[in-house]
This record gives structure tokens, sequence and C-alpha cells, in this order.
């Protein structure tokens, strides 16, 4: 009798193998209730790493552009209706800004291979950081005391 129930056990075993395989897949192929979301956030990170920091000082105001000076040349960026320009962290107009200023901010890639403005700040030169004493000099300062 045994031999009997051993094909039909064999073929419940794989229908219920078969079935389970059947819902795994769906529920694997449905979106979960946060997939919006992530596409939105993973968007949101991507256009965040599409821009990048500069800084540097005015050269000239040509048209829609600014030229920045730099060691090698000049770099333009390009200034759309969409740039924000902050001097003081009140917004200004790019008539008012002048060559010699120091500028800072974000810029973005244009598709023309181009650097568009973002936002800027325009203010007086970034101070650099004071290096830490090496610590010769500072077991030098706590013997003077």
């Amino acid at each position: 009798m045994n031999r009997m129930y051993r094909p039909l056990v064999r073929r419940i075993a794989l229908a219920a193998f078969a079935l389970g395989m059947a819902v795994h897949i769906n529920a694997a192929e449905a979106p979960s209730p946060g997939a919006a979301t992530k596409t939105a956030e993973a968007r949101r990170m991507a256009a965040r790493k599409s821009t990048y920091p500069f800084r540097g000082e005015v050269a000239a105001v040509e048209g829609q552009s600014i030229v920045l000076a730099k060691k090698s040349g000049t770099r333009p960026i390009e200034v759309s209706a969409e740039s924000l320009i902050e001097r003081e962290g009140t917004p200004i107009r790019l008539a008012d800004i002048k060559p010699g200023d120091y500028l800072r901010g974000m810029l973005q890639k244009t598709d023309s291979g181009g650097e568009s403005l973002v936002r800027a700040s325009a203010g007086g030169k970034y101070d650099k950081p004071v290096a830490k004493a090496s610590k010769a000099t500072a077991k030098l300062e706590k013997a003077e005391r």
C-alpha cells in the first residue's frame, strides 16, 4: 500500500512547491508601499550629486554670465533666471556683481557641457583655518607656563 501512495505524495509535494514559488515570484514583483518614495528620494539624491561647489574672484560680468579668474585663465559660468545670488543673506541681481567680488556657491553642469550657477554668495575671501600647532610647539608652550 505504501507503493501506491508514493507517486501521489510526490505529485502533491511538487504542486505545493510550484504554488509556493508562484506566490513568491508575484510577491517579489509587486511594488512595495515605499517604492514611489524611494524613487523620488533617488532622484533627489541624483540631483544633489549633480551640483558641486566653487569659489573664486570675479574677473568680469559679460551678459548673462560671470567670468571667474583662475590661475590658468578664466572660468565662465552661466547665470539663469533660477540662479540665486546673495550678499550678506539678501538676494542681489547679476548687475550688482562687480569685478573683484569674491563668489562661492554651487554649480551644475549644463547639457552643452558648460557650468550653470545654482546659488552663490558674494562677500569676503574665504579665510583658511589656522594650522594646528605641532606636538613640539605644544610641549614648548606647556613648559613656558
